[in-house]
């Protein structure tokens, strides 16, 4: 119930903002954007924060005509361990996949409601398995999945345009926190 709340009060806002005189969409006519993010994945912020699964996680973001969609993702933590020994590690990863639309506050300033997916899986690392990535010449680990869950995730981003082509950002969302860095190729190129 409560995240049907959320997404009410978060599409209510929009709705209310598209009628409002002062948020200017046609800067939106000249997004296209895209960045990288990093932060922390598989929070869970429920009531409580819990931090079971939460770890450092790398990702993407990339927006068209205002419409932001981003991903931030969680390795096993000995996956690409350079030693081989017989252990098997507990570990797990976190996935986190938000589409959102940024309504522009000011000429500088974005604010971007965000639902989406998220999930968390626990398995095994075999510390005696061994892949070669070719790109990077280095060893992984093989992780065999033994459970996942499945979350709605919802949130909140922020976006601030110190330059005309290069935006930063925060995202807060209900199972991840993170940040981001990000070239407008639109601004960019002119």
């Amino acid at each position: 119930m409560k995240k049907v709340t959320v997404l009410a009060v978060l599409l209510s806002l929009m709705t209310f903002s598209a009628k409002a005189q002062w948020f200017d969409f046609s800067n939106n006519q000249t997004d296209l954007t895209f960045g990288v993010n990093l932060g922390a994945v598989g929070y869970h912020f429920d009531g409580q924060i819990d931090k079971t699964y939460a770890d450092f996680g790398t990702g993407l973001s990339a927006s068209v005509l205002g419409v932001y969609l981003d991903f931030i993702y969680q390795d096993p933590e000995h996956r690409w361990d350079r030693k081989v020994t017989e252990a098997e590690y507990d570990d797990h990863t976190a996935l986190t996949i938000n589409a959102g639309y940024k309504i522009p506050v000011l000429p500088w300033l974005n604010l971007i409601p965000l639902v989406g997916y998220s999930n968390e899986t626990t398995g095994k690392t075999i510390g005696n398995s061994i892949g070669v990535d070719v790109e990077s010449e280095s060893i992984y680990h093989d992780y065999e999945r033994e459970t996942i869950a499945n979350h709605f995730n919802y949130g909140l981003g922020l976006s601030v345009k110190p330059i005309k082509w290069l935006e930063i950002g925060g995202v807060c969302t209900s199972h991840a926190v993170y940040g981001n860095i990000t070239l407008n190729l639109y601004q960019f190129k002119k």
